[in-house]
């Protein structure tokens, strides 16, 4: 059986693509990144720790976390909305990085890997951000933004896959269960 250990809506539609099947578990951790830890053990770790609750012999778990990288700076979800504003507001007119880590783990298999994306925000000025923001997308996403959303009118892919933005590298993640 595959367990996808993850409480993100967009995570579990696109599980669907390649396991209809999939049994959707939510795992509350704490997500804090560690003093000097990379991005990617810090990707890594928490997605492990994810993972592990639900491991038993008849289990395949899927995790994934996605971090945005603006200007050598990992960004992760907003604190309130004038944090959302400013991550927002930064972005603007500019292209950033997003990576999303994904582990696979059984009793008998343990794979990690990484995508990444590159993405670019038009400038769509104060009251465009504002009015975003008073539909209330930005909560519990990477950045403020999920490209699938209200956000696809001012968020472009320019190399990589949508998938990975969203939260869920399917291309990559497809191959390999």
């Amino acid at each position: 059986m595959i367990i996808l250990a993850s409480a993100s809506k967009a995570r579990r539609k696109l599980i669907k693509i390649c396991k209809r099947n999939a049994v959707l578990a939510k795992s509350d951790i704490d997500e804090t990144r560690l003093k000097d830890e990379s991005l990617f053990e810090y990707l890594e770790r928490i997605t492990y720790l994810k993972a592990v609750k639900f491991v038993s012999k008849e289990n395949t778990v899927i995790s994934a976390d996605t971090v945005i990288v603006f200007e050598d700076k990992i960004i992760g979800k907003p604190k309130n909305r004038q944090d959302a504003f400013k991550i927002l507001k930064n972005l603007e007119g500019k292209k950033h990085f997003c990576f999303s880590g994904v582990t696979v783990l059984s009793n008998k298999r343990y794979e990690f890997f990484v995508d990444y994306t590159v993405v670019y925000m038009d400038r769509i000025g104060d009251k465009a951000i504002n009015d975003y923001l008073d539909k209330e997308d930005y909560k519990t996403k990477a950045a403020g933004y999920g490209i699938q959303g209200l956000a696809s009118k001012f968020m472009y892919v320019i190399k990589g896959d949508i998938t990975t933005v969203i939260g869920l590298p399917m291309k990559k993640l497809c191959k390999i269960i």
